[in-house]
């Protein structure tokens, strides 16, 4: 077993009203768990459960106040966040003007990748998410599924090793659609690990090995969904 994510004791308190009399406000309390590489675990929880806070955390782009977090072996830090993690949130942001292609080969730019091996990995992402039939659109002429998929599509450039989804399958029916279900089993495969948070764990039932239950930011109840690990269903 290889554990991707080992995460121990995160807390993380928030602090809202003027001063003096800011009042605290906790998001995560004292959460640990372990996931697998190339695991698909499933993230619920009620809206300021902590999910967000806490995907926020694990990619490094909010410092949590205590505890730690460690991928790959190695612990991020303020200074040090190990390659290969990729974060999309719930509402993604594109420049409308740009083709869903042109979206993506500008995205491409950000990593260190040749310009042929730019273009390679655009076309692999469209065809991975079935984006490739509407790749001469204009963004801002797409529906928020497909708006979903770009995002998915994006998180796919690079190598990553980690991909965090803040909800950002949910609520179009993405997660019961078999190609993405098969798209998210290949990446299992490819020993990616994948972080889906949803609100409602019906959701994540079909997809994920695992889910972790987040309640007022603790962590209430882990446990495995009655159905098969997707890889081995789409494989």
């Amino acid at each position: 077993m290889q554990i991707a994510l080992s995460v121990k004791s995160l807390s993380k308190t928030y602090h809202s009203g003027p001063r003096p009399r800011t009042v605290a406000v906790p998001a995560l309390r004292d959460v640990s768990f372990e996931i697998e590489r190339g695991e698909i675990v499933g993230l619920v929880g009620r809206p300021d459960s902590g999910k967000s806070t806490l995907l926020l955390c694990l990619s490094g782009l909010l410092r949590p106040d205590s505890g730690s977090i460690n991928w790959f072996g190695e612990q991020l830090t303020a200074h040090h966040v190990p390659v290969g993690l990729c974060y999309v949130p719930q509402r993604t942001s594109y420049y409308s003007f740009l083709t869903v292609r042109e979206a993506l080969e500008y995205y491409a730019t950000l990593h260190d990748l040749s310009s042929a091996g730019r273009a390679c990995q655009v076309e692999a992402a469209l065809k991975e998410v079935a984006l490739h039939v509407h790749a001469t659109r204009r963004v801002s002429s797409l529906p928020p599924g497909l708006v979903q998929r770009l995002g998915l599509a994006q998180a796919l450039i690079g190598e990553p090793r980690a991909i965090l989804l803040d909800e950002t399958l949910s609520g179009q029916g993405l997660l019961f659609d078999d190609d993405v279900v098969a798209l998210l089993a290949n990446l299992a495969r490819r020993g990616i690990t994948t972080i889906l948070a949803a609100p409602n764990p019906i959701e994540l039932h079909r997809i994920t090995a695992r889910i972790i239950n987040l309640v007022e930011g603790r962590v209430v109840q882990m446990r495995h969904p009655n159905v098969a690990r997707v890889a081995e269903r789409f494989g």
